[in-house]
């Protein structure tokens, strides 16, 4: 199995809307992205759902610079998308549901 192939499984997620934006990141950025960068999103894929969707919506920050960086850039990805509305909206959901 290729490398690439391999983030494609750790992006697979319970919660479809935090698949697509892994996905999206896998397809459109990471090729491009610095050795920096490519390590940041396999960091970031090692967390868990709701840890991650904390981070997205800004709700928390990481002390890791490239990290952080990273997450500024999946926030630009998920509402430039257009579907945002739409996964902004299951993702507040979805986070709803472990308060």
């Amino acid at each position: 199995m290729s490398k690439l192939s391999q983030l494609k499984w750790q992006c697979r997620r319970g919660v479809k809307e935090l698949e697509l934006i892994l996905n999206y990141y896998l397809e459109q950025d990471y090729l491009i992205a610095s050795v920096k960068e490519q390590s940041a999103f396999k960091q970031l894929l090692a967390l868990e759902d709701p840890i991650l969707f904390d981070l997205i919506l800004g709700n928390t920050l990481l002390d890791n610079e490239a990290q952080q960086a990273l997450i500024k850039k999946l926030q630009k990805h998920v509402f430039s998308l257009d579907n945002s509305h739409y996964l902004v909206n299951h993702a507040v959901r979805y986070k709803n549901r472990f308060k």
